[in-house]
């Protein structure tokens, strides 16, 4: 049974992801490194973030919020989601996630200093490009949140859009990387285990940071979501 301060880190994560859409893996996963490897809860953690985001998508929605450019993200991220998981099968982790926080801090601190366009419309190229980068990562270190939400923020993307695209993002991402570390033996008896124990917090945890979502501006939101990316990625450099 995991410590008192596992299961607060899981609550704490599972607030972020109902509130954003992300944010779960982002916040839980440098904080349980003091207790598991990399390889250890980087399975878990994915299966975890791929129950609660089927939960999201499942949902009922008044009008459709996915278009064309957004499907085009997802179905690059989760064609690049193999490669992300070939490079963590084939190393211990630990450089991979250093170098995502770093990676993670230069793109945060970019997105602040530059200055907002008037026309925020991406060009599709973008959305494939930003697609297999995330993916990518999301297989190699199960944090796709950081350039995912810093790429949308750009597009000035609504809070339920936001949400949505998140969502669907990691649904499709997730269970390839979930495959794939299946295949390469990271998924074992105990992996299964500290899911089953995490995803009831996640679940609660998730409905109830929905509600707090709605009451959001786009420009609070997105401000949570960008000091959210700053401090998550030094803890990924720090552990």
């Amino acid at each position: 049974m995991p410590n008192i301060w596992i299961i607060v880190i899981i609550i704490f994560s599972s607030l972020i992801k109902g509130i954003t859409g992300f944010g779960f893996a982002l916040f839980s996963f440098p904080l349980l490194l003091m207790w598991y490897a990399p390889k250890e809860i980087i399975p878990v953690l994915m299966i975890c973030n791929l129950i609660a985001s089927i939960m999201i998508v499942l949902q009922k929605k008044e009008h459709k919020l996915l278009d064309k450019q957004s499907y085009l993200l997802i179905g690059a991220g989760g064609v690049f989601t193999v490669f992300g998981v070939l490079a963590l099968s084939a190393s211990d982790g630990k450089v991979l996630v250093h170098l995502s926080g770093v990676l993670f801090i230069i793109l945060t601190l970019y997105s602040v200093l530059r200055k907002k366009r008037k026309d925020n419309r991406m060009p599709t190229f973008a959305y494939l490009a930003a697609g297999a980068f995330i993916g990518f990562l999301t297989g190699a270190v199960s944090v796709s949140g950081p350039p995912l939400a810093l790429f949308l923020n750009r597009a000035n993307i609504s809070n339920r859009k936001f949400r949505e695209i998140f969502a669907a993002f990691s649904v499709i991402t997730a269970t390839i990387a979930i495959a794939g570390y299946f295949r390469a033996g990271m998924i074992t008896a105990q992996t299964l285990k500290t899911s089953l124990i995490f995803t009831p917090i996640l679940l609660a945890g998730t409905v109830f940071g929905k509600k707090l979502n709605t009451r959001m501006s786009m420009v609070s939101f997105q401000s949570v979501n960008i000091v959210l990316t700053l401090i998550l990625s030094v803890l990924l450099i720090i552990n």
